[in-house]
């Protein structure tokens, strides 16, 4: 699909009110009050690109960097009625390129196992598989009814 998504990066405090916005409208993924609440928080202290399409903000990825080497997706969405339109992937090529030139060569994240058989999250995994990540390992931070999975990818 040919579609003009402009992606840029943003201040903090833009990140914190758009990843509101966007987990609003993506409760079968977010909805857990009191950890989007942490989120959107956590955007304040962390690097952000938003995507645009004709002027509606569809998109964001926020980014970590716990290590010199490596960036960690700490947060990630696209507006559910523009799922399936390679919004996702190209915010991820640009987090991508933003990190090559910042010479750092890998990339993380954690979502949840795919063991679970959430449909909702097996989507995330499979995006994730899709972009180049490699589950690394599984661990259960929150519990052992929550097995989260940790994807790496090289950039």
């Amino acid at each position: 699909m040919n579609i003009n998504v402009d992606i840029q990066k943003i201040d903090p405090v833009v990140a914190e009110k758009i990843c509101r916005q966007l987990t609003a409208g993506l409760p079968e993924w977010f909805g857990i009050p009191e950890a989007n609440e942490r989120y959107a928080n956590g955007c304040l202290e962390r690097t952000s690109f938003c995507a645009k399409l004709d002027n509606k903000i569809v998109g964001l990825i926020v980014l970590e960097f716990p290590f010199p080497n490596n960036a960690n997706i700490y947060w990630m969405a696209v507006d559910k009625s523009y799922h399936h339109q390679g919004i996702g992937a190209l915010l991820m090529k640009f987090a991508e390129n933003y990190c090559f030139e910042h010479k750092i060569y890998t990339m993380t994240v954690e979502t949840l196992s795919p063991k679970h058989n959430d449909p909702h999250y097996l989507k995330t995994y499979q995006f994730y598989e899709h972009n180049g990540f490699k589950p690394l390992f599984e661990l259960q931070p929150y519990g052992p009814d929550h097995t989260m999975c940790y994807l790496l990818r090289k950039i």
